[in-house]
């Protein structure tokens, strides 16, 4: 007799929850669909028209040569007039695009941590091209920044509601512990927003190689999945041997400072004690940047959420690093570099941008605005134009790449953190 009413008052329960969860993704689905009735209008942003960005994506010799002779970039917009003329008139000038577009868009914020130095021009085309008004931005401005590049971000931040300038600043220093702690501020505050799925940290430098819909379909494909490189075979172990034994059986990995990464990652990095065990351990070491995100990925031990469990080595093949494509000139990441060679990274150039729109990573580092300005043109024409095809026209992208990548298969997973992640988010912004 108790059995049989527990069951009932369990079904009745259910039924409840089932239905209450329905209505409430029915109210959310005709807001979003009643709003959607009218179609956003994407703005043209403008074109480099000395050259045909096209033909140069096809490697076409005549219009790369007529690129590269050219040393200064048509595209000049005097961003402190747009700023005087108020925050409106900016976003509208500049084309930003002020609509998550997409409700599979909307139900998926990508939290962005950004580092930036210097030429505010080109950082402000990097944040056009990846700004949603879903996702999350956080700057950090270096302490050794000028004033006025310091309050062109100011003022640029002042005008969204999701972009902000870090609660604090540091002087950045190549090698020392301080690249790290510019991101781990930023993560910091951005981890108060609570509907952010993943984290991707960049530079000023750098510019996105896909659009906001693919790396929301990418991510989901990822279902949790990190993205670092790692290496124990390549790494300089002499990095590490002032520091003396990694607490708690960590095995140190070289990676990249770049990452993409879940939620419960971050969390992990900034509140759990063998995280600050480690970091204090990274302070001992060379380039500490590229030792503690890396082996918090790569030792499965340690139970982080979508960290790897195979073999710590990058490669093209088993285990892409698919968040940057940077060009070192070694393998794996060995290409001609048809721009120049600094610090052995390649600086794109014109020649550079066929490569560029065949690579399958998130994006690309590095450019100089000062340098084959049109390379840097183009990839923004591209970029924008995918983005305005994709959502005009339903310009398809084919994702069985990612679907079938082997390491997004091998990673530690704890059920209950991933759910609460990636699902409870979306259900918390449906009511």
């Amino acid at each position: 007799m108790f059995r049989m009413r527990y069951r009932r008052y369990f079904r009745t329960i259910c039924k409840y929850f089932v239905l209450f969860f329905i209505i409430t993704l029915w109210f959310k689905y005709y807001n979003y669909i009643e709003r959607g009735m009218q179609r956003y209008k994407i703005v043209q942003q403008k074109s480099p028209t000395t050259v045909d960005c096209t033909k140069i994506s096809r490697n076409d010799p005549t219009e790369i040569l007529k690129a590269k002779t050219n040393k200064k970039s048509p595209i000049q917009t005097n961003l402190q007039k747009l700023f005087e003329k108020g925050c409106e008139h900016f976003i509208s000038e500049r084309g930003y695009i002020m609509d998550s577009l997409t409700l599979e868009e909307k139900d998926f914020p990508i939290a962005y941590s950004i580092v930036v130095f210097k030429d505010f021009a080109q950082f402000e085309r990097l944040l056009r091209a990846i700004y949603r008004p879903q996702n999350y931005y956080c700057i950090h401005v270096d302490l050794k920044s000028d004033n006025f590049f310091r309050t062109s971000v100011i003022n640029m931040s002042s005008c969204f509601d999701n972009v902000f300038l870090s609660s604090r600043s540091i002087s950045v220093v190549w090698g020392k512990i301080s690249v790290l702690e510019a991101d781990l501020i930023c993560m910091e505050d951005l981890w108060k927003y609570k509907k952010w799925k993943y984290l991707i940290n960049l530079t000023g430098q750098e510019f996105p190689l896909r659009t906001n819909y693919e790396l929301v379909r990418i991510l989901k494909i990822y279902d949790g999945t990190n993205d670092l490189e790692g290496t124990r075979k390549r790494a300089n172990k002499n990095r590490w041997k002032e520091a003396g034994e990694p607490p708690d059986g960590i095995i140190p990995t070289k990676g990249s400072v770049h990452i993409t990464a879940n939620r419960a990652f971050i969390d992990f990095i900034l509140h759990n004690q063998t995280a600050q065990r480690f970091f204090n351990w990274t302070k001992q070491t060379s380039v500490p940047d590229e030792t503690f995100f890396s082996s918090i990925n790569h030792n499965p031990h340690l139970n982080v959420p979508g960290s790897y469990k195979g073999e710590p080595e990058t490669d093209p093949f088993i285990k892409p690093f698919l968040t940057r494509f940077k060009n070192w000139g070694t393998w794996p990441f060995d290409w001609k570099c048809y721009g120049k060679r600094v610090r052995m990274i390649c600086v794109f150039g014109v020649e550079d941008v066929p490569l560029l729109v065949t690579r399958p990573e998130f994006f690309a580092n590095k450019f100089h605005s000062d340098f084959e300005p049109l390379a840097l043109d183009c990839m923004e024409e591209i970029h924008f134009n995918r983005t305005r095809e994709q959502y005009e026209n339903n310009l398809s992208f084919n994702f069985t790449y990612y679907e079938n990548l082997p390491f997004i298969k091998n990673i530690v997973r704890r059920i209950c953190l991933i759910l609460s992640v990636l699902i409870i988010p979306s259900i918390i912004d449906a009511t």
